[in-house]
């Protein structure tokens, strides 16, 4: 499964096009909270919309077990963050064994 995690503080006015097609976990804002709480009421009528808050200051680490207890995840895309050393270390620990830099960040699979 892939799951998108976006750490841009405003990513509002293109979540709900990408929560209608995978999971996304959302640093939490005012601006992105407004916007998660628009896609948790689309849910009523599309099921499968997945919009998770988290605090921005999160820890490589426990962000990707978070994510890991409620998703099956093979692929994740990382949006509106640089790949750090400790996001890399995070994620070869997590299993993720291809990492790749994007326009918008990166992305990485198992």
């Amino acid at each position: 499964m892939n799951v998108a995690i976006v750490l841009d503080p405003d990513f509002s006015g293109r979540l709900q096009k990408l929560a209608f097609h995978t999971p996304v976990w959302l640093v939490e804002t005012p601006e992105n909270r407004a916007a998660a709480e628009q896609e948790w009421m689309r849910t009523v009528e599309w099921p499968h919309i997945d919009v998770t808050l988290f605090r921005s200051d999160h820890d490589w680490r426990t962000l990707l077990a978070q994510v890991a207890l409620h998703h099956d995840v093979d692929h994740v895309e990382i949006i509106g963050s640089e790949l750090t050393d400790a996001a890399r270390e995070a994620l070869a620990e997590a299993g993720f064994q291809r990492v790749e830099e994007t326009a918008e960040g990166f992305r990485a699979r198992r």
